[in-house]
């Protein structure tokens, strides 16, 4: 989750960005208790992590990095990543065991979770953790806050532990991390590091060390675990998943709403628990195809490379690729960690190459760590994969 958590930040941004990471520590979590079907916690777990990207904390980081208000940014930092854990979390544990009621119940109660803390807290700015002397940011945190609290109360025990740990994990790496990122900034601006950078690996390790920890204390093999949905043929299978990921893209940029991506994604959930074969889409195709409409995006936009049209196309025509490259996978995890892992990281050392200042950028330190922990998490996943298989 350390890198993919690095590569959101780089390739991505936003909800649809934080889906990176949240597919990818569920798929590290199915490579490790192999003995269930992954794909549907895989697409619950990408758009439960991609529901905390709506938080805004780039002024919050403005706070860090002056030793004036240190501290007042550094509870801020730590109080959204805690929340940004803790909502996810539950949503993860929700696709462990995803009868169709329960997460229909789930989703409304986040939904109205939600604006009910954003209309008691966030839009008075009761509590705010952004800059109100300018442009002041629109906060959506309490409610998320509100949202995570009515999953752990839904959920039972186990939710609220899983809860609980993700929102102590995600305090230290948000808030600590945020702290390195200020310390640095504050006492060394000379030096030519990516403070921002150090930050991301940080929380991405608390966040996913917290999630570890949770999964490995629950009994993962005890929880339903549903048969494998038979996929339509990829004549249908391909144009509905490209429909959705379309609606939820068009939700979440188009509707006025503070909470748009939550919204969406949580009307998405439902519709995941009938039509399950869904799910490997939602988790894998929606990620990367965000991921190449926003190296599009540089490219024509933020680098002035080329037209747009033409890169949209190309984004398009890598989407439809990789979704056929997930359906031929037959939701092996190990596959589908390589493959969303190193389709995601190409796309980044792209985005190094293309950058205005030249080539030179694929010699940058992050660059080569994004390459250096992919080699390592591939070699990992081999000596996992090699292992003899646990006796029944």
């Amino acid at each position: 989750m350390m890198l993919g958590w690095g590569l959101r930040g780089f390739i991505g941004g936003g909800p649809f960005g934080a889906m990176i990471p949240g597919a990818m520590v569920v798929l590290a979590l199915a490579v490790l208790y192999p003995r269930r079907d992954w794909t549907l916690p895989a697409a619950f777990g990408a758009i439960g992590v991609g529901f905390g990207g709506e938080m805004t904390y780039g002024q919050t980081v403005g706070f860090i990095v002056k030793p004036e208000t240190f501290w007042w940014g550094f509870l801020g930092l730590g109080l959204k990543g805690a929340i940004w854990a803790a909502l996810a979390a539950p949503v993860i544990l929700l696709g462990l065991r995803p009868a169709p009621r329960p997460v229909a119940l789930a989703a409304g109660a986040m939904i109205l979770a939600t604006w009910t803390g954003w209309k008691l807290i966030n839009e008075p700015k009761l509590i705010y953790f952004s800059n109100l002397l300018d442009r002041p940011r629109p906060e959506i945190w309490a409610g998320f806050l509100l949202a995570a609290a009515a999953l752990a109360a839904l959920g039972g025990a186990t939710a609220r532990r899983w809860a609980a740990v993700a929102f102590l994990g995600g305090f230290i790496g948000f808030g600590v991390g945020g702290a390195i990122q200020g310390l640095g900034r504050i006492y060394a601006p000379t030096w030519n590091l990516h403070w921002w950078k150090y930050m991301e690996f940080f929380f991405g390790y608390c966040f996913g060390f917290a999630l570890a920890w949770a999964a490995a204390r629950t009994d993962l093999q005890t929880m339903p675990d549903p048969a494998p949905a038979p996929a339509p043929p990829a004549w249908l299978e391909l144009p509905v998943a490209a429909l959705v990921a379309a609606a939820l893209f068009a939700v979440a940029w188009h509707v006025e709403l503070r909470f748009a991506y939550l919204l969406g994604g949580s009307l998405l959930l439902v519709v995941l628990t009938r039509y399950r074969w869904l799910a490997r889409h939602a988790a894998y195709s929606i990620t990367f195809a965000a991921v190449a409409f926003d190296l599009a995006r540089y490219w024509s936009k933020e680098y002035q490379r080329g037209p747009a049209e033409p890169a949209y196309a190309v984004a398009a025509l890598a989407a439809l690729l990789f979704a056929l490259a997930v359906r031929r996978t037959n939701d092996d995890p190990a596959r589908l960690l390589n493959l969303l892992m190193w389709a995601c990281v190409a796309d980044a050392t792209l985005k190094f190459a293309i950058h205005p200042d030249g080539l030179r950028n694929l010699l940058d330190h992050v660059a080569l760590a994004f390459v250096l922990m992919a080699v390592a998490a591939t070699r990992m996943i081999a000596r996992l994969e090699a292992r003899p298989a646990p006796a029944p």
